[in-house]
């Protein structure tokens, strides 16, 4: 598996408790789950999003919203 460093900016976090604290965690959850899913498939498909390659397994087909529900509530 490959290995992923999120770098989270203080000066955004500070502000975005500031602004809404209770959908502050959802948000920084949601962004993080969102760069593991994009490294996962970037992974298994051993290329980046529309990078061509010889060892290229197959191709991504897109997004779209799908919730994921959590203690914290909806993500």
């Amino acid at each position: 598996m490959a290995q992923l460093n999120i770098t989270l900016n203080q000066e955004e976090i500070l502000q975005l408790i500031a602004s809404d604290r209770n959908d502050a965690f959802v948000k920084l959850l949601q962004a993080s789950l969102n760069c593991i899913l994009k490294a996962e498939s970037t992974e298994q498909l051993k290329a980046e999003p529309y990078e061509r390659t010889e060892e290229r397994t197959g191709s991504r087909n897109g997004f779209r919203d799908r919730p994921l529900t959590t203690r914290i509530g909806k993500i």
